[in-house]
């Protein structure tokens, strides 16, 4: 009988993307994935740690299966850790928190977990150790993306490709840097070889996705690379929709702005994570971005993709961030309106430079500006969506909602996991197909769409 795997991923797509090569490992390996720890011989959590909600979310889902392996009518054996939680904490810290804990291994390596076992219960844990040290100092393994393999742990029709990890830009108050390391770029011939073999599986959007898309190739080939990439993967058979995420703004080029207006595939659709627009702000994350050079990109956006439904992130509460740049920061909003926001409170991590940065802006105060910025987004969001009443528009189909007995979807506008979805009364396909509806309702986030 198969050994069985029990596998949690927490945080983004891009851990999530990772959980699919560990996936792939295990069942190349011969393993049988499970969705029952109980009843499955070994546990593995690829945990986040950008925030402190998130490591207390990852240490607590693996002290409760290394309870649940304790427990005598239980089959699990063994509890592995992986993930952004081990470039936080070092192994023997992680063994002290979780006592029982089996196994630690470095997110890098994360797709050796079965060599790492030996096909053992874990019982000999000095030797898988030693076996994790001696690819610790191993560059030769650090950067073998071809070696991996996945296993598409959702519908194949919608698919993140990521196609670098790490960053090198160095904001004042995030842990990626720590978390993940230096910028490590995949090849561009094993991203355009994995979307071939996604499109073979029924992929029909794919979302390109890396701490930052727009730095791709430049580690490793000396320039910036993410044009011909895409452009290679627009000649792939079988693709209908490719969307580009996380670009950072200093680096959206004319160029590219003119191949996502020419190139059918890629959906006029923009993720460009501004954090702030306060020029004195903006200095203290960071960022390498000035308030002129926002606005001006926004406006050259607009005037030559004229459809381009743009998506940012802004941040509030920073340090030093006072009534009046959180006044700048609305009214940029409201000058230059964003289809789609994303907000959050500043989270102050040790081991970023933001950590050390005062004055701090009090808790209360820092969600009061939240939920002011989110209150105009969804007015402005209603205002957008009601604009497309009447109008036609392809739909993929992404799930059936039991509940609301109701099948969903998106249109290119709309990004997975994070943007609205379009509701489709009376459709009868099935997920993964297109269907173009007429958008007869609109919400401030959702819209109904009729065929």
């Amino acid at each position: 009988m198969r050994e069985k795997f029990y596998l949690v991923s927490l945080g983004c797509a891009k851990n999530f993307v990772d959980s699919e090569e560990i996936a792939g490992a295990f069942i190349k390996d011969g393993y049988v994935i499970h969705n029952r720890p109980e009843e499955s011989d070994l546990a593995v959590v690829n945990t986040c740690a950008f925030l402190r909600e998130a490591r207390l979310e990852a240490l607590k889902t693996v002290s409760w299966l290394v309870r649940l392996k304790n427990k005598p009518q239980s089959r699990l054996k063994c509890v592995i850790l992986t993930g952004c939680l081990t470039g936080y904490y070092d192994e023997p810290a992680l063994m002290k928190m979780v006592p029982g804990l089996d196994l630690v291994v470095p997110f890098r390596h994360a797709s050796l977990i079965p060599n790492l076992l030996h096909r053992n219960d874990c019982s000999d844990r000095n030797d898988h150790n030693a076996h994790v040290n001696s690819l610790n100092n191993s560059d030769s393994l650090t950067d073998g993306y071809s070696q991996k393999n996945r296993f598409l742990l959702a519908p194949p029709h919608s698919v993140y490709v990521k196609i670098s990890d790490g960053c090198r830009n160095r904001c004042s108050y995030c842990l990626i840097p720590k978390l993940r390391g230096k910028l490590r770029s995949k090849p561009l011939d094993d991203i355009v070889a994995e979307v071939k073999a996604l499109a073979k599986l029924g992929a029909k959007e794919v979302n390109i996705i890396a701490q930052d898309t727009t730095s791709y190739g430049i580690d490793l080939y000396g320039k910036y690379m993410l044009i011909p990439l895409l452009q290679n993967i627009s000649r792939i058979k079988g693709l209908k929709w490719i969307r580009l995420l996380y670009a950072h703004p200093a680096r959206i080029t004319d160029d590219l702005l003119d191949l996502v207006a020419q190139e059918e595939k890629i959906c006029k659709y923009l993720d460009i994570p501004i954090q702030h627009s306060d020029r004195k702000i903006l200095h203290l994350m960071g960022r390498k971005t000035e308030p002129e050079e926002i606005t001006d990109l926004y406006h050259v956006i607009r005037e030559r993709i004229p459809s381009a439904v743009l998506r940012t992130t802004v941040m509030v509460g920073y340090p030093g961030e006072g009534e009046r740049e959180f006044s700048n920061l609305l009214a940029f909003l409201e000058r230059h309106p964003f289809e789609r926001v994303g907000a959050f409170r500043f989270s102050p991590e040790k081991m970023t430079r933001a950590y050390y940065q005062d004055p701090r802006v009090d808790g209360e105060v820092a969600q009061r500006r939240l939920q002011e910025v989110m209150a105009g987004q969804k007015q402005r969001s209603q205002r957008y969506n009601r604009r497309l009443l009447g109008q036609r528009m392809d739909v993929l189909v992404d799930f059936y909602d039991q509940e609301k007995r109701i099948f969903c979807g998106r249109s290119a506008g709309q990004a997975p996991d994070v943007d609205g979805k379009v509701y489709l009364p009376g459709f009868s396909g099935k997920t993964g197909d297109f269907v173009q509806v007429k958008i007869i309702g609109a919400g401030a986030y959702d819209l109904l769409g009729k065929g």
